[in-house]
Formats: C-alpha cells, sequence, structure tokens
C-alpha cells in the first residue's frame, strides 16, 4: 500500500504541475510545453526527470520529486548530485514537437512538507556555505501537502524559504509568473491545487516517469481499459448485474499495451509493466496466465457507490480508484502463492539493477 500510496501521490503532483501551468502560461507563450515524460541527453547519460516546461526560449524549467532526503550526509550529497545533472544546458520539449535549450532553466525539488524546513537548512548550508556545488541554474526547493482540513481538500504547494534560490523567470512579459506567485516578489503566497483541476489530467495521463508498481497499473486497467474489450451484449449483462457477473475478458500483453497507449494519446507505457501488472491480478486471483503472451481477465465490478457522498468534484473517481487498488492488494495478500510473490519481487529486482537512466525514484530515502 505504501509503494501504491508513493506513486499515486507523484502522479497527483506532477498532475498539479500540468494543471495549473497549463492554466497560467499556455494562453501565454505559442511553443508553452509541459512534457510529463522527459528524456534529456546530456554527455553519456540519459536523464529522466519527473518533469520538465518550456516556456519560451527565455525561460524553463526541470521537476523533480521527492518524498523527502536521506540523513546521512554522504547520501545527501549523492542526491544532489544527481539534481546537480540537470544543471547543464539541456534541450527541453516544446510545443513545435521539437527541442531547445532556454537560455535560463531552474529545477524544482518538490518534498513533502513535514521536514521540509529543516532539509532546506541543510541543503542551503552544503551548497553555498560549504561551497559544494555550484549551480547555474537556481534548485528551488517547493514543499507540498494534501489538505483535508479544510471544506475542500486541495494540494497546497509553497516555496521552503530556508533554501534561498529563487525563481529566475524575470524574462518572462507575463504577470503571473512563478515568482510572483511562490517566490519573494508575492510574498510567497501558497499554490493551492483542487481535484477538479488536475483530475482530468491524471485520468488522461494516469503515470509519471517512473515505472508504475504493478498494483498501481493494474487499478488503471481495471478501472479504465478493461470495460473497453466488453461487447455490447457483455455490457449489458455487467450492468444488468450492476457489475456482479464475472465476465472473461482476454488479452494481450502487446495489444494491451498498445491500447493503453492509444488510450494516453501516445503513451510511453511499457510492455513489461503490463506483463507485471498482470502477474500481479494473477496473484489476486483475478486473472489467469493463459500463456507467455496471453492472459485471461476475471472481470467484475468491485467497487460501488464509493465516493458518493463525496460532492467535490474530481474526488469521487480518486476515492473508487484508492478502494479499488485496497481490494486488489488485500486479495493480492490473500491469494498469492510463493511462485507469484517471487515473480513480483523478480520485477522489483531488475529495476533496481536498471542504470539505464539517471532517476533516483520516488520512495523513501535512506
Amino acid at each position: 500500500m505504501k509503494e501504491f500510496s508513493v506513486y499515486d501521490t507523484a502522479v497527483d503532483i506532477v498532475s498539479c504541475w500540468e494543471a495549473s501551468l497549463n492554466h497560467i502560461y499556455a494562453g501565454e507563450f505559442d511553443r508553452f510545453y509541459f512534457d510529463r515524460f522527459p528524456s534529456l541527453d546530456s554527455s553519456q547519460k540519459t536523464l529522466t526527470p519527473d518533469f520538465t516546461l518550456f516556456f519560451e526560449d527565455s525561460y524553463g524549467l526541470i521537476g523533480e520529486i521527492k518524498r523527502t532526503f536521506p540523513d546521512d550526509r554522504r547520501a545527501i550529497l549523492s542526491e544532489l548530485e544527481q539534481i546537480a545533472n540537470y544543471d547543464d544546458d539541456l534541450a527541453l520539449k516544446h510545443a513545435e514537437d521539437s527541442y531547445a535549450v532556454p537560455d535560463t532553466c531552474d529545477i524544482v525539488i518538490i518534498i513533502e512538507g513535514s521536514s521540509a524546513p529543516q532539509i532546506g537548512t541543510r541543503l542551503q548550508r552544503i551548497i553555498t556555505e560549504e561551497d559544494e556545488f555550484d549551480f547555474t541554474n537556481n534548485p528551488v526547493l517547493i514543499r507540498y501537502q494534501f489538505n483535508q482540513d479544510a471544506l475542500m481538500s486541495r494540494y497546497e504547494f509553497q516555496r521552503v524559504t530556508q533554501l534561498e534560490f529563487e525563481f529566475q523567470d524575470e524574462g518572462l512579459d507575463t504577470e503571473n509568473s512563478l515568482s510572483s506567485i511562490l517566490g519573494e516578489e508575492g510574498e510567497y503566497q501558497t499554490l493551492e491545487v483542487y481535484p477538479e483541476h488536475f483530475t482530468p489530467f491524471k485520468v488522461r495521463k494516469p503515470i509519471c516517469n517512473d515505472a508504475p508498481p504493478g498494483p498501481y497499473l493494474a487499478t488503471f486497467l481495471w478501472h479504465k481499459i478493461f470495460p473497453e474489450y466488453l461487447s455490447d451484449d457483455q455490457y449489458e449483462k455487467w450492468q444488468a448485474t450492476n457489475g456482479q457477473k464475472e465476465i472473461s475478458v482476454e488479452v494481450s500483453v502487446g495489444g494491451l499495451t498498445e491500447r493503453v497507449n492509444e488510450y494516453m494519446h501516445n503513451g510511453t507505457v511499457r510492455e513489461i509493466w503490463i506483463r507485471r501488472a498482470l502477474d500481479f491480478l494473477c496473484g489476486a486471483n483475478l486473472a489467469n496466465d493463459e500463456d507467455d503472451d496471453e492472459y485471461a481477465i476475471r472481470f467484475m465490478g468491485l467497487v460501488q457507490d464509493v465516493g458518493e457522498e463525496n460532492i467535490q468534484e474530481g474526488s469521487q473517481e480518486l476515492d473508487q480508484t484508492q478502494e479499488l487498488a485496497n481490494i486488489f492488494i488485500r486479495r493480492y495478500c490473500e491469494s498469492a502463492t510463493k511462485e507469484q510473490e517471487a515473480k513480483m519481487e523478480k520485477y522489483e529486482q531488475d529495476e533496481e539493477e536498471d542504470t539505464s537512466t539517471e532517476q533516483s525514484g520516488l520512495g523513501d530515502f535512506t
């Protein structure tokens, strides 16, 4: 559940920034582009930050999500070395489906809010006082929290002022710049993003620039993709039983991958991610592995009426997805064999050994 929650939150955050900055900037700049799945060439490395933004030739942003930073000094330095890889003349994708290097490009580091001031203080000391790093692109530290205490739940983003670097977006000819909202110019306001704003972006692009955990992708497949496999007759029978009738859905790894990427409009989902999700469903006793590429899904409606009482627009879909994940994970824990568990562990080991990209991941650091 923790693995699911960490990834789900990361997708929320990317979707929040895409929704907000599209609203603020998309009408201002012809080539403005928010890239959810960037792959940046830098010397011998391929860099995969969590998102990039191209505003115009004068300015861009590179975004990196960290739940927290480690306590050990060497581990902190290792994280900063990874972030320092973005301090380079990197070509960002823009709306004309090409790439350009902005004159200035800041690095946004987004972390969970509870330990943010302490982390900001430590980074300030290491970068400036101890002179360990010499950034040209400013590393701007932003903290987030999901506020459920208010009448309307929302994500809140604030500048962590203990790390003193500001946005360098003075060249943008617009009143609603990031520096005027989150920076000193705007007296460090809070950027608030509600579910009704970011949920449409999350629904259309349900992953971020990291491999999704099996339970996470399985939830999306069940919620959005498998219903598309039902014939009109099957769908009518399924609706007539309020989704309780079990229907066998035959899928192939290749065909399902293609369908998901069509749903995402030129998506970047890989076959190995789909296979991992299907093997997870097998462990939850909701699918059968027919052969090397074919799976039979035991499709049924597992979630009814969750979130129906939540009047906040966009929240019902989030509640339903969360409840579906809870059901899947409980079933997996109750049903998975040792052989199936070993198969899922192998996926995780393969990801840890993959050194093809420079990306530290989304989880806790120790």
